[in-house]
């Protein structure tokens, strides 16, 4: 594993509520149905152990390009994909079911922090999203620059 955003989308893509649509990172066409996943900005490292290890955080958006309309049916739909999802990340970090991380980075904790939301709509489709939060630990000397 690259990165910890190649695992997340490798993680998500097995999610068993997924559509038959498009996954990407940092990008979301305009026609439903299509998901991205894309890294927000935080305060990465929570807390620094005596012997360098380090207890960080991984905030992300995950989103998706839905149909949307005045169609109540619909629109409920799509909230309830986002209430099935984020149990699923509930069930998954509860049963130790992580994502793969790179070398040095363990998966403690992952969890969602809002609710799923609309995000931008248009009159036949719209972003729906919701944020989560991957807890893990990296231990001292990975991933250090051989520039310093």
């Amino acid at each position: 594993m690259k990165s910890i955003i190649e695992g997340l989308a490798e993680y998500f893509m097995k999610c068993p509520f997924l559509k038959d649509g498009r996954f990407h990172v940092d990008f979301l066409g305009p026609d439903p149905v299509e998901y991205t996943l894309e890294v927000l900005p935080c305060e990465s490292v929570i807390k620094r152990y005596v012997n360098g290890d380090t207890l960080r955080r991984c905030l992300f958006a995950f989103g998706s390009r839905e149909r949307y309309s005045a169609d109540r049916t619909q629109n409920l739909e799509n909230i309830a994909f986002y209430e099935e999802l984020s149990d699923w990340v509930e069930e998954q970090s509860q049963a130790g079911d992580f994502p793969a991380l790179p070398d040095g980075l363990s998966p403690d904790e992952m969890h969602a922090v809002s609710s799923g939301y609309l995000f931008d709509e248009s009159m036949e489709s719209a972003r729906y999203q919701i944020q989560l939060e991957l807890f893990y630990y990296k231990e001292a000397g990975y991933g250090k620059s051989k520039f310093r």
